[in-house]
C-alpha cells in the first residue's frame, strides 16, 4: 500500500495537488530519548531537498510551540493567506499556528 493511500486514504492526487501538499508543513517531531542529536535538523534538510526535487520553491511551516526553532533554520515570520490557498482554506483558528515560510 502506498503511504498516499495509507497517509490520505487515495491512491493519487489530482493535477496540482502535489505541490500543496508538498509546500506545507504541518508537522515534524523527534522522539525525546532522541533530541539533542541533530536528527531534526536531518530531517529538515531531507524534506528540503526532497521539496526542491519536486519544484517546490516556498515552504511553509505552522507550529505552536517551536517558533525559535524554524526561525533559527531560516524560516520567517509569514500569514495564513501567503500559504496555499486549498491548505490556508484547513487552518484551525483556534489552534492558533504561527505561519513560517522559507525560499528553498
Amino acid at each position: 500500500m502506498s503511504t498516499l493511500k495509507r497517509v490520505f486514504g487515495f491512491d493519487r492526487l489530482r493535477p496540482g495537488q502535489e505541490a500543496v501538499i508538498s509546500a506545507v508543513l504541518a508537522c515534524l517531531a523527534v522522539n525525546p530519548d532522541y533530541r539533542h542529536g541533530g536528527r531534526g535538523d536531518e530531517l529538515l534538510k531531507r524534506i528540503e531537498a526532497r521539496a526542491r526535487a519536486q519544484g517546490i520553491k516556498t515552504l511553509f511551516v505552522l507550529t505552536t510551540r517551536t517558533a525559535h526553532w524554524f526561525r533559527e533554520r531560516g524560516f520567517e515570520p509569514s500569514s495564513v493567506e501567503r500559504m496555499p490557498t486549498a491548505r490556508a482554506s484547513l487552518y484551525n483558528y483556534q489552534r492558533n499556528s504561527k505561519v513560517f515560510e522559507k525560499t528553498l
